[in-house]
């Protein structure tokens, strides 16, 4: 498979059916700062009490970063991540404990033409 030509990902339909199933939240509950095609920086200004991020996977750190930090002013954030297990970011995420649900197979993103080359996990930061 080639590597992915964007920094931003389309998130699957399949991802919102997992995350209305498990925790009860629809796409239209949640707010995205971050959607494909969006022309402000996501990591400014306050995010909404529930939030969606699908990041973009050069920022993936600075999401992480700034979901705890909403986590601490009592917001929730439901963030789709790449399983890059040797990153900082993913550990921050392990040891506080934070909801976790894997994604069996491999995602095909909506605006990309093969399935994505890494696993991925939804995690929920509150």
């Amino acid at each position: 498979m080639p590597p992915a030509k964007s920094d931003t990902h389309e998130t699957p339909n399949r991802v919102y059916e997992m995350i209305a199933s498990t925790w009860g939240y629809t796409k239209d509950d949640m707010f995205d700062p971050c959607p494909v095609n969006y022309q402000q920086d996501g990591l400014s200004g306050v995010w909404k009490p529930v939030t969606y991020v699908n990041p973009p996977y050069t920022l993936l750190k600075e999401f992480v970063v700034k979901a705890i930090e909403e986590s601490q002013a009592g917001n929730t954030t439901i963030m789709l991540l790449p399983a890059k297990t040797d990153q900082q970011w993913f550990h921050d995420i392990i040891d506080n404990g934070y909801e976790i649900v894997w994604i069996r197979k491999r995602l095909k993103f909506k605006n990309n033409k093969w399935s994505a080359t890494q696993p991925h996990f939804l995690v929920m930061i509150k």
